[in-house]
């Protein structure tokens, strides 16, 4: 049997040239197709064994070409970038065909290697005109990436016996993964350093002296239970916790790009986030109101609010930007985050081909790109119950105040016939008419001037009545559309449901039945999904541990870490569902652990068998995030505004760094009052000039998803503290409260600062040096009594010495410098 040869592009540019220069050179006729076989096909042993030998290596488990994958069987039915691969009954028409023949002179397949003959492409032909019959339960060459740990079902084993008496399931797995490794758990840590912790944890405040001696005094068995609770309960708890959501899902102040323009009404969709960590909204309608809220039956105000979530992206508004290309650059965006934030894939690697790693399709891609596609942008009016009681009173006011004019209108029209006024048009008042005019003129520049209903918007998603078609994007190019595809899940996850039944990745047949983002949201929060409640309680154990089971937290792929406990996090993933979904009662769960109340301490044996502390012989010490550091210093202050909720702030900012916006865009008005010292979830974030204090600290930069923030160790960050208009501020401030508050000598002052500042009472060497330090400084500044003067200048100034309150103030700038100061023990 000889083979067709392949006739590559030089070829076949050589023919059409001789042709249209009239020479005698003629392009070679298509070579005629193979006839299809007579007899009956068998996948399993006539059409298996060629798509393994011929096709796999480039259509497998590790490579699709062109977006086709013959290894699968629903993949291979739905076809690659240029649209199906072969059309059940009509085999001459079928790509696949086309291209193991050589019917196109450019494209014959395989490249490399062994072609198929002609009896194979006849047993091909005879297979695809009978049906295309592939048994759906073939277990084909297979993907080995599926069988992949996370893609499996949750397992909630029961927590391990031990020879020891443990009565918390989570020390349980934990101390069964130390005693195999020669490990002992460390001691409690102290009250103390507990109370802080758990504060820092779920407020990120620090506890107040007063809090702490109720704490410490505290002797029944369930004090450690009722902080917690008393802790979940406090209004702070969505602010901290909220953050966290809030660099899952890029949030920012602006547009970002090069105008970066300001979004004024974004920080709705942040209130939104806070109240419901506050209401501990269970974490699959969580999900759900912000995929899809606006497609939930009566979908309220707030639910609506909450799909402002995927109103994060980036929006050029550049001049001349390309706005269908902005809008595929968002869809990708929300695509990518939906698939990061809660099923922690690598999502994104599928935009242009398939993914290398894991088995998620280019074609899957865009299938879940597509329930993107069907959403479009709106601002809606929104007011709360404040400002609409407030406009309320004010136009009742206005009211009683425009009666004297409209009654002026009225009483001058009585006088009118009713001829001579149906004559007049508005041009004919003015002139035949000037009291009339003048008097409805006043009228209509009162009401102008009068009280406006409140303007606010918020910003979300809506379906479109018609959604545009998706197609695949060959090579992830808008410009460049392949096969249309309908909204999906991943085939390797479970099947996504639309009205109760299985779609299973495949087209909607019946009219109607298109799956829509709410199918997406129940999909991901559906318990038979193997990736979302891993990644969900993973991600709470991180916030509590500083590191999570799955370390990094965003790939549960195969290139990703195994989990260090898999046997406990497949429990705690079991346990949300149990608990109704509830974050607040997983961290309850965890924080009632011995493993949480572990002392952070050390030991020799850590450096050399567990350094990074994966297998939890105790608790982890770092860094606080910038906005936590701020308000740490606030708060010690006495500076902080404490409300919840409400618009961006913005402090002082240090000089110049507003200038670096593009040609003056960014308007910085340092925030007056109150708003000035508020918590620094609520700074109002410019994309492209971020508040430096939490760029110094390792924020997120809200371009992308973050699932875990870095932490770095520079002298910048001590700079920072020691320089930044905001940490003097609030040095000032509390060197104020010092002064005016503890009386007494150096050594009082020394221990209340210091038990302001860390939660814990100093030991006699760290006493020494800070009463010597306290000392020295005050004696330097009597020497320098300029420096004492510049140092208090705009704080009260008490009816003591300008040098004891700038002595105080510098020593507090110190403590609030201090290591420990801004660490989390």
């Amino acid at each position: 049997m000889f083979h067709r040869r392949h006739i590559g592009p030089g070829a076949a540019l050589v023919a059409v040239v001789g042709f249209l220069a009239g020479t005698a050179a003629s392009v070679a006729e298509p070579p005629a197709l193979p006839p299809a076989t007579k007899k009956k096909v068998d996948f399993v042993t006539d059409i298996k064994p060629l798509l393994t030998t011929h096709c796999h290596k480039c259509h497998g488990p590790s490579k699709q070409e062109g977006g086709l994958r013959l290894d699968r069987r629903d993949e291979a039915l739905n076809g690659g970038d240029s649209g199906p691969a072969f059309v059940s009954g009509k085999s001459a028409e079928s790509l696949l065909i086309k291209y193991v023949a050589g019917v196109d002179p450019d494209v014959l397949m395989p490249p490399e290697g062994d072609k198929f003959s002609d009896e194979q492409i006849g047993l091909l032909r005879g297979w695809i005109d009978q049906g295309v019959d592939w048994p759906k339960d073939d277990k084909t060459a297979g993907d080995q990436r599926a069988a992949h740990w996370s893609f499996q079902p949750v397992r909630a084993s029961k927590p391990p016996v031990s020879k020891v008496a443990i009565r918390h399931p989570v020390d349980a797995f934990v101390s069964d993964a130390l005693v195999s490794r020669g490990l002992t758990p460390s001691p409690e840590a102290d009250r103390a350093t507990l109370i802080r912790r758990l504060s820092l944890d779920l407020l990120g405040l620090p506890p107040r002296p007063e809090e702490t001696a109720e704490f410490l005094g505290d002797e029944r068995p369930d004090a450690c239970e009722r902080l917690l609770d008393r802790l979940l309960a406090s209004p702070h708890f969505g602010e901290r916790w909220g953050r966290h959501w809030l660099d899952l899902a890029r949030y920012a102040d602006s547009d970002g790009y090069e105008k970066d323009l300001p979004r004024p009404h974004a920080w709705r969709w942040r209130d939104w986030v806070i109240e419901a960590f506050n209401r501990d909204l269970p974490f699959d309608q969580f999900t759900v109101e912000q995929l899809a809220g606006d497609l939930l039956p009566g979908a309220t105000l707030d639910q609506r609010i909450a799909t402002g979530f995927h109103r994060n992206t980036l929006t050029n508004k550049e001049g001349g930007a390309d706005k269908k290309e902005d809008r595929d650059k968002q869809l990708v965006d929300r695509t990518n985050t939906t698939g990061a934030v809660w099923l922690g894939l690598t999502v994104g690697c599928a935009q242009c081909h398939s993914h290398k790693y894991d088995p998620i399709s280019h074609r899957e891609y865009y299938q879940l790109y597509a329930f993107f596609n069907a959403a479009i942008e709106q601002d809606i009016p929104v007011a709360t119950a404040a400002q609409l009681e407030q406009h309320a009173r004010l136009k009742a006011v206005h009211d009683v105040a425009r009666q004297p004019l409209a009654e002026a209108v009225r009483q001058y029209l009585e006088a009118k016939p009713a001829d001579a006024l149906a004559a007049l048009n508005p041009k004919d008042k003015e002139k035949l008419d000037p009291e009339l005019q003048k008097r409805e003129a006043a009228l209509a520049k009162f009401d102008a001037a009068g009280p406006k209903p409140p303007a606010d918007l918020a910003m979300i998603l809506s379906e479109s009545a018609k959604p545009s078609p998706t197609n695949i994007h060959v090579r992830g190019d808008f410009l460049r559309p392949g096969a249309e595809v309908q909204p999906a899940g991943l085939s390797v996850l479970n099947p996504l449901k639309v009205g109760g039944a299985s779609s299973e990745g495949e087209r909607p047949s019946a009219a109607g039945s298109r799956p829509n983002r709410l199918d997406l949201a129940r999909w991901i929060v559906d318990e038979s999904n193997p990736l979302t409640r891993r990644v969900a309680v993973n991600r709470i154990w991180q916030h509590l541990f500083g590191r999570g089971l799955v370390d990094p937290p965003d790939d549960f792929g195969t290139q990703g870490a195994r989990s260090s406990h898999p046997e406990l996090l497949d429990w705690l993933a079991a346990e949300l569902p149990r608990r109704g979904w509830s974050r607040k009662e997983l961290i309850r769960l965890i924080a009632t652990s011995a493993t949480y109340r572990q002392s952070s301490r050390t030991r020799a044996e850590f450096n050399t068998i567990d350094p990074k502390n994966v297998w939890l012989a105790r608790q982890n010490r770092f860094r606080l995030e910038g906005e936590i550091v701020r308000d740490l210093a606030l708060s010690v202050s006495g500076l902080l505004d404490d409300r919840v909720g409400g618009e961006s702030i913005r402090p002082p900012l240090p000089s110049g760094v507003a200038d670096l916006g593009y040609a003056g865009s960014v308007k910085w008005s340092e925030s007056k009052g109150g708003d000035r010292y508020r918590r620094g979830c609520y700074i109002f974030f410019q994309r492209t000039v971020p508040y430096p204090l939490l760029m110094t600290f390792d924020s997120s930069d809200s371009n992308v998803s973050c699932a875990r923030r870095e932490r770095s160790n520079t002298p910048l960050q001590s700079l920072t503290l020691l320089n930044d208009p905001a940490f003097f501020e609030c040095a000032r401030a509390f060197g104020t409260r010092l002064d005016r508050e503890v009386t007494g000598d150096p050594t009082t002052r020394s221990r209340e600062a210091f038990r302001w500042t860390t939660g814990r009472e100093l030991d006699l060497a760290e006493l020494e040096t800070l009463v010597r330090l306290y000392e020295e400084t005050r004696r330097q500044l009597q020497r320098q009594p300029n420096d004492a003067t510049a140092i208090v200048a705009g704080a009260i100034t008490p009816s003591g010495s300008a040098v004891d309150l700038a002595a105080s103030i510098a020593f507090s700038r110190i403590l609030l410098n201090l290591d420990e100061f801004f660490t989390r023990e």
